[in-house]
């Protein structure tokens, strides 16, 4: 730790001689304020969103609601800092509804966004409330709720919670499985969509019985939702009798003038989610996933009409997966976001012609929302160098311009590069495309230390953003080059590209790194060949496991390497995860039949382990439970393989508190200073 700290006070001076710029620090990082969730007012003249920020030494998060103008010329902070503030919801009539916690459980408060000092409570759900929408009349909300299933009144729930709540034994009788998801017990627990006039004590349970709406898993951005009419209610549940074998999340459409309801996707076995109605009502459409099981299929766009009940497929030839929907305000289009290569363009759709054009392009985009008019698109984006801000895009120019700088005065001392992309023959010769990202202050005429990240999914990939828990600027503000190879299993490089991996982690994959590991050496004459380092997380770690037993493979030795969370063996992580689609998937059935669970297992290559490694797990880790941690450092302790474990009794699969993050970036950090001296 005193040499990584050495090591950081070294570039602080150096950042005196290159104009007061400075490397990007833990604390400049993670307390940057991350914004989400934009509401833009009926009159198109607002956008209202939320920001979540860090309290580093009060170990803490809390959120509020900001406002600008759609010039982007003010920035107002609208919630006084009373609880935490989250969710902006305008009604037609311009009042501003949120969520807060500023009188305990979150309720659901309203306020005049010209006269924020007054804030009304329009709920008082006992317990408080999660997701919420309006109805179509904006007089009701429906919001999700966890209960206990077997109650008939949301009254009899309350008693059912009470009772629970004062039990003196802590035994837990499980009955079924999916008894547990990420991080939290749910064995007796479902969440349920209620209706609630605000003032009024009456709860209508809109989806009662044995099932999860929002879904446990896989879910959209918003699963439950009104037509603005108010003639139709879609929400999205999983009705097969064993959820953690499947991934059947269907649309069930409700007719509110009749009560007559139907699952519109019953013919597909895949995952159907985010339903989302068109402004006038003719519409419903969604995202699906046509394969069961397989949790990374290519996500379509589904347009249900609803007068003649006809479905189609819109986006069939499309390559790429999408990541979310919007519809234009005359329903002749369909705005999407979807991944391409490192970015998340954002396209119009033609519904009447099929045809596809990009409107934003090398963009790293999320939360579309359009105006009223039709004339603008207001969407969040990121890149390696910049949190989450606010953008437009007249429709018309294509011009675009950025509406905050939320983070721009805490981060204008620090130097942080963009990253650029390279390219090399991967497995089977096929092109593989990585990111590469110099230290600041970075000078071509000296050597760098290589820091070879791995990421997780395994179909996900790195692309151009600020992460807070894997960020290439502060991996890069030791002074290290960083590289992230998007190998086969990857999403944006079309669907095949993304299928490749599964039945094969330890085959393809290994070799993508491999062979792009030597590229980048022998490409980059600033990379140090005797100074690398790799780390990874989740399918990350696996994979830094398995390149535990096969380092050999690689032309230039890693100095030492950090598995987070990741498979050690594949046996028992079949056994005590949650969610066993994922492993019968990858892995092609259960492993008392399919051989790849051995072929795929690190645990059988432990004799070759000798490359020093940092060992991070979590207890909560329900999706990589903990075992698998613990039994990959006692392997690398009983082999004599130089070695530490960094364990969290209180983190996820992911480490989220601030100190606790803080604690991730030192050790890890000081990891690699220590072996790269």
């Amino acid at each position: 730790m005193k040499k990584a700290a050495a090591l950081f006070l070294c570039l602080f001076l150096a950042a005196a001689l290159w104009g007061q710029k400075r490397a990007l620090s833990f604390e400049d990082m993670f307390a940057t304020g991350r914004l989400s969730s934009p509401a833009i007012s009926p009159d198109g003249r607002w956008v209202v969103f939320a920001v979540r920020q860090a309290d580093i030494d009060a170990n803490s998060f809390h959120s509020q609601l900001y406002a600008t103008d759609l010039q982007g010329r003010t920035l107002t902070q609208l919630t006084d800092g009373k609880g935490n503030s989250s969710s902006p919801r305008f009604l037609r009539t311009g009042l501003l509804t949120f969520v807060s916690s500023r009188d305990g459980n979150p309720q659901v408060f309203s306020m005049d966004p010209a006269n924020p000092a007054v804030v009304t409570p329009l709920t008082r759900v006992p317990g408080g409330i999660g997701a919420f929408i309006w109805s179509g009349d904006e007089k009701r909300i429906a919001f999700a709720r966890d209960i206990d299933p077997r109650a008939r009144t949301f009254a009899e729930a309350l008693a059912l919670e009470k009772e629970a709540a004062g039990a003196k034994a802590t035994g837990r009788i499980l009955s079924g499985l999916m008894f547990r998801v990420w991080d939290s017990w749910r064995d007796n627990q479902r969440s349920h969509i209620f209706l609630h006039a605000p003032g009024s004590e009456e709860y209508v349970d809109l989806t009662p019985g044995e099932f999860d709406t929002p879904p446990l898993d896989l879910g959209g951005a918003q699963d439950f939702t009104f037509s603005g009419d108010d003639a139709w209610f879609a929400y999205v549940k999983n009705i097969d009798p064993v959820v953690a074998v499947s991934t059947n999340n269907d649309i069930f459409l409700r007719d509110l003038r009749s009560g007559k309801e139907r699952n519109i996707s019953a013919d597909n076995k895949g995952s159907d989610a985010n339903p989302v109605f068109s402004p006038q009502n003719r519409y419903l459409a969604y995202l699906s996933m046509s394969r069961p099981g397989f949790e990374a299929d290519k996500k379509d766009i589904i347009l249900h009409d609803l007068k003649t009940g006809a479905r189609r497929n819109l986006t069939a030839a499309f390559a790429n997966t999408i990541t979310a929907l919007e519809f234009a305000a005359d329903e002749r289009a369909i705005y999407f976001i979807a991944s391409e290569s490192i970015h998340k363009p954002i396209f119009r759709l033609h519904i009447a012609s099929g045809r596809i054009e990009k409107i934003v392009s090398a963009v790293n985009a999320s939360s579309l929302r359009a105006t009223r008019d039709g004339r603008t698109l207001v969407y969040m984006a990121q890149n390696v160098a910049m949190p989450q801000e606010l953008f437009k895009v007249d429709l018309r120019s294509r011009r675009q311009t950025q509406l905050t700088h939320f983070n721009r005065e805490r981060l204008k001392n620090v130097e942080m590069n963009r990253v650029e992309t390279f390219r090399f023959q991967g497995a089977a010769g096929e092109t593989v495309e990585g990111m590469l990202l110099k230290p600041p202050f970075f000078d071509a005429g000296k050597k760098y230390p290589l820091v070879f990240l791995v990421h997780g999914g395994p179909q996900n990939a790195w692309t151009d953003d600020f992460h807070y828990r894997w960020n290439h600027s502060l991996f890069a503000s030791p002074g290290y080059v960083v590289a992230a190879i998007n190998f086969h299993g990857s999403p944006g490089y079309g669907q095949e590209f993304t299928d490749s991996i599964s039945g094969d982690w330890g085959g393809a994959p290994f070799v993508d790194l491999v062979k792009g590991q030597q590229y980048l050496v022998e490409s980059f004459p600033f990379i140090d060949p005797e100074r690398l380092v790799a780390a990874g997380a989740s399918y990350g770690g696996f994979m830094i496991n398995w390149m535990a037993g096969h380092s050999d493979e690689f032309k230039y030795p890693f100095r030492c390497l950090v598995s987070h969370d990741g498979i050690f063996d594949a046996r028992s992580m079949y056994y005590s995860t949650e969610e066993l689609w994922f492993e019968e998937w990858e892995y092609g059935g259960v492993p008392w039949e399919s051989g790849l669970y051995e072929k795929w297992n690190p645990a059988n290559f432990v004799e070759r382990f000798k490359v020093p490694m940092l060992v991070v797990h979590s207890e909560k880790d329900f999706r990589v439970p903990v075992c698998q941690g613990l039994m990959l450092f006692t392997a690398l302790q009983r082999r004599g393989v130089e070695s530490k474990m960094l364990y969290y009794p209180d983190e996820n699969h992911f480490v989220q508190k601030p100190q606790n993050a803080r604690l991730w970036w030192q050790t890890v950090l000081g990891w690699f200073a220590e072996h790269l001296q």
